[in-house]
């Protein structure tokens, strides 16, 4: 009997201890949940940092993670729950890409609460009776899109990007996947919806205590952690788990090895990498632009010092090609200039920048910059004659002298002409004059079209298809010399 009574006492202290870990930490709290919970290194990590969100060790969390790897278990719908166990009188609000998936977390963490185990864990933290609504004397509010602490003050609140939150204060704002699919990504006017409610719904209802978790896959760099990350970066804590290691430096894994093998195996890893490497890139290893590059390769492009290619180049001029949008405003697109020269059968960039400027401060800095690299009589400026491009036309000619000409308005889209062009670049036969410009213009290159901005893209299909156009003319007079010479 001694011993059964010894047995039990040990029992009682182990499943004590369980729920007092549990009321502690979030990581046993997932298991205190789900018995059944497989927690992966990984899974403590994240745990832990929510922790340190919670405890306000952290304002500001980003995670990446690869898709079904059990981000959001752990971050939407268990870690609310442990945190308005910790403090009824928190205010959170998840926020995801629809309003039906952030309802969804809602209901999730209300049936967290509703269990018989959590009220043992966390007695004070209470809501309403799943058959209840609204209490018709205190007003304890809970639906689908909302439920409050009974008595506490606190709440939980789920609603979709660009839905209101007009009144509501936040102390914890968790905002899980903003974006849908490849298609929402890709399109700038619905990253440009899910910044503006960001700016102006989010963030103007924290306090100087609130703080933010933000987890998702990565899709494009300019997605909404690609836009903070850009303007503040120095502020937030960002943890990042590509699916197949790339770093020796990883403690849990090396390089090669799957993050959650026993779930995603490095085979079907590697298969889903082989249908789509630019997916598999931004989704799974949390990089937008593949490394190396989408379209363009990295590695497609030679180097020749700015000595030797003055040697090579003999008199060979330099033509210019601008990509126009006179304004001085960093949220739109900058103006791009590239000069290029070509040399034989090889194509030579010889610089390349970016300006955001008003109309008359362009047409100022236009003639400067093509005489300060290498502009002469032979030069040409081409210019798109679109909206923009028509007046920087008119002026340059009326103004300045230089022979500027007009590039015709393509047909088909940048993506397409940049998959035309790419040969060309595969083949070695574009060379970059060494300066401090090449390793924006090749990130931008090889970006695309995971970029913000796409106007280098644009102006090397430009040079590169002016530069066949050359050439074939080239051969076509050799070929005709050739000929008479022959009968």
């Amino acid at each position: 009997m001694s011993s059964f009574v010894a047995d039990v006492e040990a029992l009682k202290t182990m499943r004590d201890g369980f729920r007092h870990y549990a009321r502690k930490h979030l990581y046993t709290f997932l298991e205190y949940c789900d018995r059944n919970y497989q927690r992966e290194w990984f899974h403590t990590l994240i745990a832990d940092k929510c922790e340190e969100v919670y405890e306000g060790k952290i304002k500001r969390l980003m995670i990446f993670v690869p898709p079904q790897h059990g981000k959001s278990e752990i971050v939407s719908r268990r870690f609310p729950a442990w945190a308005l166990g910790r403090n009824p009188k928190l205010k959170i609000v998840g926020s995801s890409y629809s309003t039906d998936l952030a309802r969804n977390f809602c209901r999730a963490i209300q049936r967290t609460i509703d269990d018989r185990d959590y009220a043992v864990l966390f007695p004070d933290t209470r809501i309403n009776n799943s058959n209840v609504r609204t209490d018709a004397t205190r007003g304890w509010v809970r639906n689908a899109d909302m439920f409050e602490t009974v008595g506490k003050g606190g709440f939980y609140k789920a609603v979709g990007v660009s839905g209101s939150l007009t009144g509501t204060p936040v102390d914890i704002a968790i905002i899980d996947d903003p974006v849908k699919d490849a298609l929402e990504a890709y399109s700038r006017t619905y990253r440009e919806r899910v910044w503006d409610w960001y700016l102006n719904v989010l963030l103007t209802r924290l306090h100087n205590d609130s703080r933010q978790i933000l987890i998702m896959t990565r899709w494009h760099v300019d997605d909404l952690a690609g836009r903070i990350l850009e303007r503040e970066g120095d502020k937030w804590d960002l943890v990042s788990f590509p699916a197949i290691c790339e770093s020796d430096k990883e403690a849990h894994r090396k390089p090669g090895e799957a993050l959650w093998e026993s779930r995603h195996s490095l085979e079907r890893l590697r298969g889903i990498e082989a249908r789509s490497p630019r997916t598999f890139a931004s989704l799974y290893q949390q990089r937008p632009a593949i490394e190396g590059g989408n379209i363009i390769q990295r590695s497609w492009f030679n180097y020749v010092p700015l000595a030797d290619f003055e040697r090579i180049r003999d008199n060979s001029p330099i033509d210019y090609y601008v990509d126009t949008a006179y304004t001085d405003n960093a949220a739109n697109d900058p103006t791009g200039v590239i000069g290029t020269c070509s040399i034989g059968n090889d194509l030579y960039i010889v610089c390349a920048e970016k300006v955001r400027m008003k109309f008359p401060d362009l047409i100022r800095f236009l003639p400067g910059y093509v005489r300060e690299h290498g502009y002469t009589d032979s030069s040409t400026i081409r210019i798109e004659p679109k909206a923009n491009g028509l007046s920087v036309i008119d002026q340059l000619r009326e103004g300045t002298g230089l022979n500027v000409t007009k590039t015709p308005t393509p047909r088909e889209s940048k993506e397409t002409r940049l998959n035309v062009a790419s040969p060309f670049v595969e083949s070695g036969r574009v060379y970059l004059v060494a300066g401090a410009w090449n390793e924006s213009f090749i990130e931008e290159i090889c970006a695309f079209p995971s970029f913000p901005h796409d106007e280098y893209p644009d102006l090397l299909c430009y040079s590169v298809d002016n530069h066949l156009k050359k050439s074939n003319r080239v051969n076509r007079r050799n070929l005709t010399k050739l000929a008479k010479k022959l009968y």
